[in-house]
């Protein structure tokens, strides 16, 4: 029996905490991602869940990773400077490590979002506020790996400065700052996880290209049948990503200029 925490992280009463395990729904792609999680455990990385395979139930048992998980509205401490850095630490030490996975790729894997060329890194797809657990004010761990995939860096960096700046248009709820602040803080996550200028000359466009990808897989599988999908965009959360695509496209010179 289910009796003991829930935890909340986009599948409400789907996820639970038994001691020191999380129960989670498993799916086709989780055999692939253990296997990448326990490469990163061999690799030393402490701060990822480690697999414990899949119960009688279908269900996957991970290892509970110490720290809290905001989700939106972020409070006040998570959107300052010092959690700006401290995720682009993160996220550049996960990236150092899962690149070197890419040579034990089949192609054959079969994962819940497409692989994106140029294929440098195991991009974890959702590197959000929501899928990071905080300790001591600090980024520490990363969860959630369903959306486990190969692809450029810069598609994991584009998708998490839209998430922790937050690079969000002025009537989305979740946003907070300016355009002028979201540009600072975009640069200061850059200049954190150290990109060059050809790479930062990429963001805008990646930012723009990651979210249509994600309306896109939203609109999929509302039409197919997952009702998670289809709660979401009567929500208004598609509606919400589509026009911050279009504040994006339209300060793309402006955001290119800053942040270079």
């Amino acid at each position: 029996m289910k009796n003991n925490e829930v935890l909340f992280g986009g599948r409400d009463n789907k996820i639970f905490r038994i001691t020191d395990k999380v129960i989670r729904p498993s799916a086709a792609w989780t055999p692939h991602v253990h296997d990448f999680l326990n490469f990163l455990i061999d690799e030393g990385v402490t701060y990822v869940p480690r697999p414990y395979g899949i119960n009688e139930n279908g269900e996957e048992i991970l290892s509970y990773v110490q720290g809290e998980v905001f989700n939106y509205p972020l409070p006040k401490f998570m959107l300052q400077d010092h959690m700006i850095i401290s995720s682009a630490k993160l996220l550049r030490s996960y990236h150092e490590v899962s690149g070197r996975y890419i040579d034990r790729i089949t192609h054959k894997e079969g994962w819940m979002l497409p692989a994106v060329d140029p294929i440098e890194v195991m991009c974890h797809g959702d590197f959000a506020p929501y899928n990071i657990t905080i300790v001591d004010g600090e980024a520490f761990g990363i969860i959630d790996f369903d959306t486990l995939h190969p692809g450029p860096k810069m598609w994991d960096v584009a998708y998490a400065v839209y998430r922790w700046v937050p690079f969000t248009n002025p009537t989305n709820p979740d946003g907070c700052f300016s355009l002028d602040e979201q540009i600072r803080k975009t640069k200061l996550f850059l200049d954190t996880y150290d990109l060059n200028l050809e790479e930062r000359e990429l963001l805008p466009q990646m930012m723009e290209d990651r979210l249509t990808r994600l309306v896109s897989y939203m609109k999929n599988q509302a039409a197919g049948g997952n009702q998670d999908f289809q709660m979401n965009i009567d929500e208004g959360h598609m509606d919400l990503y589509i026009k911050d695509i279009q504040y994006i496209l339209k300060n793309e010179k402006t955001i290119t200029d800053g942040i270079k």
